[in-house]
């Protein structure tokens, strides 16, 4: 499967967007964006079988801050996101 035999080790990193929404109950105000940030991880793969693999992955996403309303009169609403993510999973390799 890798240079490793059955096992693969990877990093991976890139682009990540998603839309920010976020409001203020007190003074009714809210807004919403759409922003870009970036993404970093890595992984583990092995094989199970001749065409079975399974894999775990861990990402950190960080879309930054982005004003989205004023709370009051020059206090801005600030608005940020940042997540960790694990996945595991399960694949089929067809060839």
């Amino acid at each position: 499967m890798g240079a490793h035999g059955t096992w693969l080790i990877y990093a991976t990193g890139g682009l990540a967007y998603g839309d920010l929404k976020g409001s203020d109950s007190l003074v009714n105000a809210s807004g919403s964006e759409f922003r870009a940030g970036w993404t970093v991880g890595a992984g583990v793969e092995t094989a199970l079988a001749q065409h079975w693999t399974i894999k775990g992955e861990y990402l950190y996403v960080d879309l930054r801050h982005a004003v989205l309303f004023d709370a009051a009169s020059g206090v801005p609403g600030t608005v940020s996101f940042t997540a960790n993510v694990f996945r595991v999973g399960v694949n089929y390799k067809f060839f």
